[in-house]
């Protein structure tokens, strides 16, 4: 049998108590590409982490091409050429591509060649096939664009062994068949690829293997041939895909609740849409088409033009705390840098928007404040059950619940998802789903701006399809089947003829 270039070996990480990873054996071959699934609390982020050096092992061994390493910190693993290109990767924007892609490894020593450097840049981006001007500021540039010059860093580096971590949930459909693409190239070179998604499609078409685990331990390896949806989902929750659908019943009211009229921004035109108390408005389109300006608009983000009515009062969203005031709550896809405190606790970030209703006279009541946030941590479920946690230490999918504990004392009349299920687990998007048509039970608007055809499906009772900053559909979710939403999505046609933009 060939060495592999990685073997874990009955590695072991545990966070104050808590067993994270219960016992990790697995390999990586070289030159292969290897999906890594499992539920968000699986283990996935720690075992990364442990390989890139972010979190030393608690016990086990790592073995590089047969021989023991120690990897405690991240310039161990960047001397043994292991390397991570995150979803939200980041260059030094104030650098150009060329700068970015030769830092710390910079021809001329001290006294920097600056043209060697751009030589030396073009040339590795001329390798990998990778078509970005040399002289650009890394802070233009595309999420997509942003991920390629990341790894180009790593391949100049020489790095064995490259971690993709969900590096598709940003990017648009072209955006990913380029990147699939620089990912082949970069098999052809020897290097190790580890591949991590939610997206089965990718992983069947891309990966050599892949490896699901399930609450801390390996849940089985499949090859290529074997990666199949239902084998997957029984390896990673113990159930089957069937099991995991879930469909809204119908839920709108008669009563309106939000209004907008005429509402358009500089990339929007203008539309006008009435929901009532409980219906869930999916909202959809290409990445760029205008979705995000629905986001921006609610949320006190950007400036817009026409009226915002909540319960036929007509309200200023100025900022985002005009619009927690007017009663709509915002849960953005990066919910990392823009929904959360990684250094604070569990408890403290969900207790935050809750603070004026937990205080006396001034002054929080510490013991009201536990039991609130306990009883948030029980009623989504959040894993694990310890609210003075790092709010850091959670996965994917427990993050995105806390994000929505934070808003259940407000209790908001509009709630507007942004991408809900960006980057978490078959298993945790089921509660998550079960989250939003709670709160269109309760009467609540719901609108879910998301790019998963299943999910809108799923939740919906109203899609809009948004090219160009105009709705190009906006019709009932039974008026389309999968392909035909699809469809609508691509390429802007509908169904059935459009209907009027409005939703009641």
């Amino acid at each position: 049998m060939e060495t592999p270039l990685i073997e874990l070996r009955e590695v072991r990480k545990d966070f104050s108590g808590v067993h994270v990873l219960k016992g990790i054996s697995l390999s990586f071959r070289q030159g292969e590409i290897h999906g890594l699934l499992g539920e968000n609390g699986a283990g996935k982020s720690t075992l990364i982490k442990i390989l890139t050096g972010v979190y030393a092992p608690s016990s086990g061994e790592i073995l590089l091409e047969g021989k023991p390493v120690t990897i405690h910190l991240p310039i161990d693993a960047h001397r043994l050429g292991l390397g991570a290109v995150y979803q939200d990767s980041e260059l030094a924007g104030s650098f150009t591509v060329a700068d970015n892609i030769v830092l710390g490894n910079e021809p001329g020593g001290i006294l920097l060649d600056r043209g060697a450097m751009r030589r030396e840049a073009v040339a590795i981006m001329e390798q990998i096939g990778l078509d970005i001007d040399p002289g650009r500021r890394a802070s233009t540039l595309t999420a997509a664009e942003m991920q390629m010059v990341t790894l180009a860093t790593l391949f100049h580096r020489r790095y064995k062994l490259i971690i993709l971590d969900e590096p598709t949930a940003r990017l648009s459909a072209p955006e990913t068949r380029l990147l699939f693409g620089l990912i082949e190239r970069f098999r052809r070179e020897g290097i190790t690829i580890i591949y991590i998604s939610h997206r089965l499609n990718e992983v069947k078409e891309l990966c050599d293997r892949a490896t699901i685990l399930r609450d801390g331990l390996v849940s089985g390896t499949l090859e290529r041939e074997e990666i199949d949806e239902d084998v997957v989902t029984q390896l990673m929750v113990n159930r089957s895909s069937a099991e995991l659908d879930i469909s809204n019943p119908g839920l709108a009211q008669s009563q309106v609740i939000l209004e907008l009229q005429d509402l358009s921004t500089d990339r929007l035109r203008p539309l006008s849409i009435r929901l009532r108390a409980g219906e869930i408005l999916g909202v959809t389109g290409p990445l760029g088409a205008g979705m995000e300006q629905i986001e921006r608009s609610l949320g006190g983000l950007g400036a817009y033009r026409g009226t915002i009515s909540i319960d036929g009062r007509v309200c200023d969203i100025g900022s985002p705390a005009k619009a927690r005031a007017a009663g709509i709550a915002l849960i953005p896809e990066d919910r990392r840098k823009q929904a959360l405190f990684p250094n604070l606790s569990l408890g403290e970030n969900v207790t935050l928007p809750a603070l004026g209703d937990l205080s006396r006279v001034g002054l929080i009541g510490h013991g009201r404040a536990r039991r609130y946030a306990r009883s948030v941590v029980e009623r989504l479920g959040i894993l694990p059950d310890a609210p003075e946690r790092a709010m850091r230490y959670f996965s994917g999918g427990n993050q995105q619940k806390a994000v929505i504990g934070k808003w259940l004392k407000r209790e908001a009349r509009a709630y507007v998802f942004v991408e809900p299920t960006s980057g978490v687990d078959v298993g945790a998007i089921r509660q998550i789903y079960e989250i939003i048509l709670e709160l269109a039970r309760n009467g609540a608007v719901v609108i879910v701006i998301s790019t998963s055809v299943k999910e809108l499906l799923a939740l919906s009772e109203t899609i809009a399809v948004i090219h160009h900053g105009a709705i190009s559909a906006l019709l009932p979710r039974v008026k389309f089947t999968r392909d035909s939403l699809l469809a609508a999505t691509i390429s802007a046609t509908a169904p059935a003829a459009v209907a009027e933009p409005t939703a009641a």
